[in-house]
C-alpha cells in the first residue's frame, strides 16, 4: 500500500529507525491539516508515533493538540548566554568526529532520565535508552555537530547563523565539575569565533540542568511545550 499523502506531518527518519515504527513531526501548526493527516495515518491501523512543539504561551493550540489525542509531555525552556563583550581565548579546536566506546556511550545515555522520551509514559525505559544511545552516537559523529570532550564529559553543539546551539551536555558521576569547565571552554571558543550567543534547551522537570545553566550565566529566554502521540497496533 502506498504511503498516505501528508500535508502537516513529516516523517522523521532518525526517530523512525530508533523506535522501529513510523515517526512523524508536526511541521506547521495547522490543526485542520493535522487532523486530516492523523485520520489518514490511522486508517490502516498500523502503529506510529508523532510529536509536536508549540510556544508555551499558545494555550489554544495546546488544547487543540490534546483534543486530537496528543499528550502534553513537558515544558522545554531555552536558556541563552549572550557573548557581546566576551573575550575569546585560545582553547583548541572542537572535534568534528569523536569516537566513544560503547560502554561510555551507554553510561552517558543513562544520564538523561528527564529527556522528553524519559518523561513519556508511553515510551519504555528500554526504548528511551536505545533512542538516547543513538542520539549520542549521532551527536558524536555527525559532520554538522562539533564536540569538546574531557575525561568522562562532553558538550556537543551546532553553529547556526552565528548562534551556537548546544546539542547535549553530559558528565558522568566520576567527572562532576567538568561540565562547567566545558561550558567555559565553549564560551571562550564561541566568543573567539565571533558568535553572538549560545543557546541550550532542556526540560523544566530537569531542575539540576536548569540550575546548572543558570549557575554558568545562562538566562531563560523562552519556552515551548512538547507533545507526543503514540498509536498502538490493534490487539
Amino acid at each position: 500500500m502506498d504511503a498516505p499523502a501528508l500535508t502537516c506531518l513529516v516523517r522523521q527518519s532518525f526517530d523512525s529507525e530508533a523506535f522501529g515504527l513510523d515517526y512523524y513531526r508536526m511541521a506547521t501548526p495547522d490543526h485542520e491539516a493535522l487532523a486530516r493527516d492523523l485520520e489518514s495515518l490511522g486508517a490502516p491501523g498500523t502503529p506510529f508515533m508523532a510529536d509536536a512543539k508549540l510556544p508555551a504561551q499558545d494555550i489554544e493550540g495546546s488544547k487543540q493538540l490534546q483534543r486530537l489525542g496528543f499528550r502534553k509531555i513537558c515544558v522545554q525552556p531555552t536558556f541563552v548566554l549572550p557573548l557581546n563583550g566576551t573575550r575569546g581565548a585560545a582553547v583548541g579546536e572542537p572535534q568534528a568526529v569523536a569516537d566513544m566506546p560503547r560502554e561510555e556511550l551507554s553510561a552517558h545515555a543513562a544520564n538523561f532520565p528527564y529527556s522528553r522520551f524519559g518523561l513519556d509514559p508511553d515510551v519504555s525505559e528500554n526504548e528511551r535508552q536505545a533512542h538516547q544511545e543513538r542520539w549520542l552516537a549521532n551527536s558524536m559523529t555527525s559532520p554538522d555537530i562539533l564536540v569538546f570532550r574531557e575525561h568522562g564529559a562532553f558538550v556537543s553543539f551546532k553553529v547556526r547563523e552565528g548562534v551556537v546551539v548546544i546539542d547535549l551536555v553530559s558528565a558522568l558521576p566520576s567527572s562532576r565539575g567538568r561540565g562547567s569547565l566545558l561550558l567555559e571552554r565553549l564560551k571562550a571558543w564561541a566568543a573567539g569565533q565571533g558568535h553572538s550567543r549560545i543557546e541550550v534547551t532542556t526540560e523544566s522537570e530537569n531542575i539540576p540542568a536548569c540550575l546548572f545553566y543558570q549557575k554558568n550565566g545562562y538566562r531563560l529566554d523562552r519556552a515551548s511545550v512538547a507533545f507526543h502521540l503514540r498509536v498502538q497496533a490493534p490487539a
